[in-house]
């Protein structure tokens, strides 16, 4: 599919552009842009849902193909920023990220919101810019200042719900894509096409089962009613949208992130830890059901967190209160874990940690202490490939699995140290489930250290090549396909400069799964 960006005479030559004409009704599509160029600042708007992306400093770009990267860049930091589950952005990105054909004209209809675009970034009072605003943060706020009228119900909207509306609609991660509908739990009563059940009897069935499995594992009355309370009601939110718990996963995170508006109700901070606790249950019980597989549940889980995330008041305030609530039960697990790090602080690791399936080769060589526990292993190769550390991830280990406390594929990753790890060991470390980074990790080495020291050697970055990953990019091969446009990605490591900024970069990574 290729994408249209219709550009007026003065920017095309500017970026050498060869345009071709296009007739109007193809610009009116949702893969078709227009460029406005206004001083320091390109906006790049989807023609039909009025989408702003803000490019800086265009006169940077004397080419085509330098243009299409910054502006690929730049709609993915848009999309991470708007109501969107990350599931989808992969989805959203294929869709708008194709090959690009430059054409014109930009028909007067299209001008005339160019230039409501361009009157609002100029205007004092839309963008804050004592506040040094990011592209994606003026991006939103000429979003929220463009309203619309629909034209068959006449409703007005904002760009914003506009984008919204379109990405409910028009894109789904539906569960278990790969089997058959007959074998699909609940939705017959046997393998006979006139045994279908309805949808409310559907629902009820999963209701019941629910409620038993809940009984089963001895939860009490309150968490029974509360959680199928909300099971219950979030069903009837999906039959409401002509959907069912199979059509798409990422669905929970429209329910819970506009819960209290449709409700509404202004929720507490212990009202969204008691709704991701039941929803994360009733994913579990689903995965038991054969309704979700592994992907499907960690899908639901990210779009679940992610709502929570972005939803949740006081951010920072709820994250300190969750801490305290647990501060005593920490303490004790660590003080009982400690005695079994210390024994491994004598050990130096030496690994070499490689992107699989990606060419040419992008790797790192990292020293770490024996007393590095494996989730702040992890991390801190998240950080030294550029991951965001926004999605979930697993390592393997002689094995086994390690994982996250709230996830029940594994061992709690946090109870255990790459002490434990031998010379010669090969572990693989997953993140995000939906592009599949794979890193291959190497024990290269493992060196006692004679004299005791009081606190761990400081980790060490000590080779590597390649810049990075680029995160919901579509694996390796969208970095591969990026990599065509941006040359610095195979480029050489700067091992000082990640040095200098890598504790940094991976406390901000820890936090993002505290």
């Amino acid at each position: 599919m290729m994408v249209l960006i219709a550009v007026e005479n003065n920017v095309a030559q500017h970026l050498h552009a060869n345009t071709r004409l296009a007739d109007e009704q193809r610009l009116m599509r949702t893969d078709a842009w227009s460029i406005r160029v206004t001083g320091d600042f390109m906006i790049v708007m989807n023609n039909l849902l009025s989408l702003p992306v803000i490019v800086r400093h265009p006169q940077q770009f004397s080419d085509p193909r330098a243009f299409t990267a910054t502006f690929k860049r730049e709609l993915i930091r848009l999309l991470e920023v708007l109501p969107v589950p990350r599931v989808k952005i992969r989805m959203i990105r294929d869709a708008q990220l194709k090959q690009v054909e430059f054409v014109r004209p930009v028909v007067p209809a299209l001008q005339q919101r160019l230039q409501i675009f361009q009157n609002l970034l100029t205007r004092p009072d839309i963008v804050q810019w004592d506040d040094d605003p990011s592209n994606p943060a003026i991006s939103l706020a000429l979003m929220k200042n463009l309203k619309l009228q629909d034209v068959k119900t006449n409703e007005v909207q904002t760009a914003t719900e506009l984008f919204e509306n379109y990405v409910i609609n028009n894109f789904a991660v539906p569960a278990h894509p790969t089997l058959n509908e007959h074998n699909r739990r609940y939705l017959y009563h046997s393998e006979s096409l006139n045994d279908v059940m309805n949808e409310s009897e559907v629902s009820e069935e999963i209701i019941r089962d629910y409620r038993s499995s809940l009984e089963q594992v001895g939860k009490s009355d309150q968490i029974i009613d509360r959680d199928t309370d909300y099971a219950t009601d979030y069903l009837s939110y999906l039959a409401e949208g002509g959907k069912t718990i199979l059509d798409d996963i990422s669905t929970i995170y429209y329910y819970v992130y506009d819960y209290g508006k449709r409700n509404s109700e202004r929720l507490t901070t212990s009202k969204y830890r008691g709704m991701g606790t039941a929803f994360r249950e009733f994913g579990r019980f689903l995965k038991r059901q054969d309704l979700f597989a592994d992907a499907d549940f960690d899908q639901f889980s990210q779009a679940l967190n992610q709502a929570i995330d972005n939803a949740t008041p006081a951010k920072e305030g709820y994250r300190l209160e969750r801490m305290l609530h647990s501060a005593e039960s920490e303490l004790a697990r660590r003080r009982s874990s400690l005695k079994h790090a210390h024994r491994y602080r004598k050990l130096e690791y030496q690994i070499k940690v490689e992107l699989a399936d990606y060419q040419p080769s992008m790797w790192r060589r990292l020293q770490f202490s024996g007393e590095t526990r494996l989730d702040d292993l992890c991390y801190f190769i998240m950080a030294s490939f550029g991951a965001t550390g926004s999605h979930l991830y697993n390592l393997q280990l002689n094995k086994k699995n390690y994982q996250l406390p709230y996830l029940d594929g594994g061992e709690n990753i946090t109870l255990h140290w790459l002490g434990e790890a031998h010379q010669g060991d090969q572990l693989i470390l997953e993140y995000d489930f939906g592009d599949s980074w794979q890193f291959n990790i190497l024990i290269e080495k493992t060196t006692p250290i004679r004299r005791y020291r009081l606190s761990p050697t400081e980790p060490k970055v000590l080779d590597g090549n390649g810049k990075g990953i680029v995160d919901d990019i579509g694996g390796t091969a969208g970095l591969e396909l990026a990599a065509q446009d941006d040359q610095t990605i195979n480029s050489g490591l700067n091992v000082n400069q990640l040095q200098k900024q890598w504790s940094a970069l991976t406390a901000e990574i820890t936090k993002q799964y505290q």
